[in-house]
Order: C-alpha cells, then structure tokens, then sequence
C-alpha cells in the first residue's frame, strides 16, 4: 500500500472498511472522519439492493460523495467491519458481517452486550469503541454534526496492535481524536460511558428534552445523579475502577452536549425500540453480581417502557 501524508501524520492509505448502518447518526460522523482520513469505505445498508452513489452530509464536518450497498453486493475480504447498529441488531448484523471476512470486526454500540457477542464469535478479531461526540440524524444519509471528537478503543482478546494502530491513525488523520487504549483501561472508559448513558438517556426521555435539561433543571440532575452514582457503584463492585466521577462525567456530558438529542430520544422520535435493554437494564443485571442493586437503573429502564407507548412518533425535542 502506498503512504499518504496528512496533516503530518503518515499513514497507510486504502485501509478497506465496510460500516454497517453509517448513513445513521454515529455511523455517519465515523464514515466522514474515515474517508478524510483516507480509508476506502463502503456503507452497508439493508434496506439497499446494489450498490449505489450516495450523498452523504454531516452537517459541520463533511459533504461528500459515497458508496452504499446491501448485503447482496458486497465482497470481501475487508480489513474493519464496523458495526453501526442499534445494540438489539447486532446479532444479525454480525451475521451478515461474517461474509466479509473482515480482519477486524468492531463494535461502537452504547451499553453491555454487543461487544460481548462478537467477542464470543470471533475471538481476537473483536474490538471495541467507545464514542464521545454527538450526532442526530436528520434523514437518510444525512445529520448533523453536534461536537465532540475522542474516540477510544481497545481489544480485550489480543487483536493485531498493528492494525488497531493503523485503524486509529487514519481515525485521527479525519478529524476524531481516536487512541488506542489497554484491555483494562478500555473497560474503565466503557463503564464510564456506561455511567454516562445510564443517566442521560432515561432522563431526557422521561423529560422528552434535549441533553442540556440535565444542567437546567433540579429533578433532572437530582434523578441523572443518582443513576450515574448507581452505575459506578456497580463497576466498582465489578472490580472496575473509572478513570473520572460519574456523576461530574455525566454533568459535564450534558452541558457540552446540551443542544443534543441522546439516541433514546432519536429512537423513540423515530418509532424505533430504545436500547434502554443493554444500558440501565444490563447495569441491573451487572449488580446482581455484586454486593449492591441497582434499583434506580432498573426503575429507569421500567419508567420509559410504560412510558414510550406515548412517546414513540411524538416530534424530537431537536425538530424545534
């Protein structure tokens, strides 16, 4: 492969990627940071047949031209499959993912579950990457960019360093912050973003606001406080220790973010089911291995279920 000099970084050019779901909202911002860091990139979208050319627009990061498929146009063998799926979609994305004969499988998904799963098929092909910029998805192809840039990730099976390497430069190359981190410093930054969405997601749900409610308003801290304390009792009961204060994480999250929707608001906005299973739920189930029980994460989870059959279809707080 050729090199290519960016911005003074030397990097190997035409990495292959494959970006399952990247006309969404995360996997949008990924898949313009990957093409202006110089990777070959293919969205994969199931509801495509062929391949075809597609504009896509992160509004505030990158305009451009872009190839979308369905699974029944794309060959592999790719370098990365990054799967950007709701977490509940990740068994079958996986499954398709698999034809690709990718070298390295990625998952960004948000809560516990995904990450283990591909772990469990793939062994050291398996990593994983924890997101800290947000986005909200406008149409198809199409978001808008709402700030944010680290990108961690880390392998907790024995991935290639080199390519975990080569995948972070050219990350980096495109304008995200990306770092490669240990096995045990990752799940430190997992369970810290754990902790983060723990609190954040069900709170502005309940609230039907955007992120910035949890700095305005009373209850809302008050209510977001106390999950994030909650999870982080229930990683340090798991042996887990976190790299920063939950509760000062998730209020810093929320006042950078404030102008942003958390994806439980985008999914329940859009009719889709939240992911609510795998963060406050999953916390719940952690805890069940610890000395301690995570009541609030659990009564969260339960909250938004009886509440979503009224929310689901109701205008986003970020259509205003």
């Amino acid at each position: 492969m050729s090199l290519t000099y960016l911005a003074g970084i030397t990097i190997e050019a035409r990495l292959r990627v494959a970006v399952v779901g990247g006309c969404g909202a995360a996997g949008s911002v990924m898949v313009a940071a990957l093409r202006l860091g110089g990777a070959e990139v293919d969205i994969i979208d199931r509801g495509t047949r062929g391949c075809e050319t597609r504009e896509l627009l992160v509004k505030g990061l990158w305009r451009g031209p872009v190839k979308v498929c369905g699974w029944d146009s794309v060959r592999g063998p790719y370098d990365v499959a990054m799967l950007f799926t709701k977490s509940y979609d990740a068994s079958g994305a996986l499954e398709g993912a698999l034809r690709l004969e990718p070298r390295l499988l990625v998952s960004p998904h948000n809560g516990l579950g995904a990450l283990e799963l591909l772990e469990g098929r793939v062994g050291s092909r398996a990593a994983g990457m924890v997101l800290y910029y947000g986005s909200t998805r406008t149409s198809k192809c199409s978001s808008i960019y709402t700030g944010g840039r680290r990108v961690v990730i880390g392998c907790r099976t024995g991935c290639d360093p080199e390519l975990l390497s080569q995948l972070s430069t050219i990350i980096k190359a495109g304008g995200l912050d990306a770092e490669v981190v240990n096995p045990k410093d990752f799940d430190s930054e997992r369970w810290l973003k754990l902790a983060v969405n723990s609190a954040i997601n069900p709170v502005t749900a309940l609230s039907w606001d955007k992120n910035g409610v949890i700095a305005k308003d009373l209850p809302a801290a008050q209510l977001a406080g106390d999950l994030a304390r909650e999870t982080g009792l229930v990683a340090e009961g798991l042996g887990i220790e976190l790299a920063e204060d939950p509760v000062e994480a998730t209020m810093r999250t929320a006042r950078e973010t404030a102008e942003n929707c958390s994806s439980t608001v985008q999914d329940l906005a859009a009719g889709r089911d939240t992911e609510l299973r795998y963060i406050n739920l999953a916390v719940w189930e952690e805890s069940l291995k610890t000395a301690s029980r995570a009541v609030i994460n659990l009564t969260a989870y339960r909250a938004v279920e009886v509440a979503s059959r009224w929310l689901r279809g109701r205008r986003s707080p970020c259509a205003r």
